[in-house]
């Protein structure tokens, strides 16, 4: 009897259960462990490859220990305490990893980004026992980060009828970046400006980010330490009446996932804007709506640790006098 037809459908059974454990991210492990393949990036400073290598494996190992607290937590605990976590868990991933080993890395020159793919083993009782800790810590005040990468343009009419864009390139904050980040510090949220850091982002970074590059979102959010981050595009063009419109759209995404929480636009027209000052007005205008409608987004899934400007304790109405 031919038996080669039952051993290539074993083999077919056991590469579909093999192929299913590497769908769901999680791999079988020895008790009291878990193995996970995550991947993680980093963008690469200074022709520094290394360094970018490192902390793109940091940042795979975050993930990793991060879905065993969400298995611990639960997702909507987890999200909920994400900057408790990040501070006192993540932060010190190395700590709950047993071991790992790269499978995969990739290079992409022009974005200047680094990834890997990473098979990392995890210590389950270490993370239940720091979550645990974690549980009966009090709340302290601190930062809730936010990185904003924000482009700016102006559509001119050019020679025959054709357009031409103005990226506007500043060392100084754009109008609608200033606008967007006053916004959410108001709400009680960290601004982060990527390019007032130490090591600050290129444009180009910036711009494959704007683009809908969310390896060079992670990349960026994880760099300077931003759970989520706010990805930007504001367009100011003159109509042929004179009127200027201003067109804002902006991305909420979360950083350990990658998971785009929310996608908005705003646009503005003015009849009456005169030269440079119709252009801010209208970048200003268009971005303030643009916030208006991100912020209740954004404090759904990472409230603001620090409480917003103009929502102090009510005071008790003024008692008023007997005749």
């Amino acid at each position: 009897m031919n038996r080669a037809p039952a051993t290539i459908m074993t083999s077919a059974l056991i590469a579909s259960a093999i192929l299913a454990l590497f769908q769901a991210g999680a791999i079988a492990a020895p008790a009291g462990k878990a193995r996970f393949e995550v991947g993680g990036a980093s963008v690469i400073l200074r022709q520094n490859r290394a360094g970018a290598q490192k902390r793109a494996i940091d940042s795979g190992l975050r993930k990793a220990v991060f879905q065993v607290v969400q298995q611990s937590m639960g997702k909507a605990e987890s999200r909920r305490y994400r900057p408790r976590i990040e501070g006192a868990i993540l932060s010190e991933a190395r700590r709950y990893v047993r071991s790992y080993r790269v499978l995969a890395l990739n290079v992409e020159a022009a974005a200047r980004l680094l990834g890997v793919r990473l098979e990392v083993v995890v210590d389950l009782a270490a993370v239940d026992e720091a979550v645990r800790s974690l549980k009966m810590a009090k709340v302290k005040k601190g930062e809730s980060r936010l990185l904003f990468l924000v482009e700016e343009q102006v559509l001119r009419a050019g020679a025959g009828g054709g357009k031409n864009i103005f990226t506007l390139k500043s060392e100084k904050l754009g109008t609608a970046e200033h606008r967007l980040m006053l916004d959410f510090a108001r709400a009680g949220y960290t601004p982060v400006n990527p390019r007032g850091q130490r090591e600050p982002a290129q444009p180009g970074q910036i711009h494959a980010a704007v683009s809908g590059d969310l390896d060079a979102v992670r990349a960026l959010g994880s760099l300077y330490g931003c759970p989520f981050v706010i990805t930007a595009s504001a367009i100011v063009e003159r109509e042929r009446g004179g009127a200027v419109v201003g067109v804002a759209s902006g991305r909420v995404i979360r950083v350990d996932d990658g998971t785009v929480i929310a996608i908005r636009s705003r646009q503005v027209r003015l009849r009456r804007a005169r030269g440079r000052r119709g252009y801010n007005a209208a970048l200003a205008l268009a971005s303030g709506r643009l916030s208006a409608t991100l912020i209740p987004e954004v404090s759904r899934v990472f409230p603001p640790l620090i409480r917003p400007v103009g929502q102090g304790a009510r005071k008790a109405p003024p008692k008023r006098k007997s005749r």
